[in-house]
């Protein structure tokens, strides 16, 4: 990162995954606790699959930034 607007952009993006990554497993922790039926275990492996898939997404745009 040369430039302020690249770092100010960079921050922004990885602050905007881990609100998404904390919203998703509020849902799951939610649907842990509250949840009722004989669902809830698909819905928590599927939510589980999700936070799973942005952390690979996380880890893969860190990875890849040029330095």
């Amino acid at each position: 990162m040369d430039t302020l607007l690249e770092f100010t952009t960079f921050t922004k993006g990885i602050g905007y995954l881990i609100a998404i990554g904390f919203l998703i497993a509020f849902i799951a922790f939610w649907q842990l606790v509250y949840g009722r039926g004989k669902g809830r275990v698909t819905v928590i492996a599927a939510l589980s699959y999700m936070v799973l898939g942005i952390a690979i997404l996380v880890a893969s745009c860190l990875s890849s930034t040029p330095r």
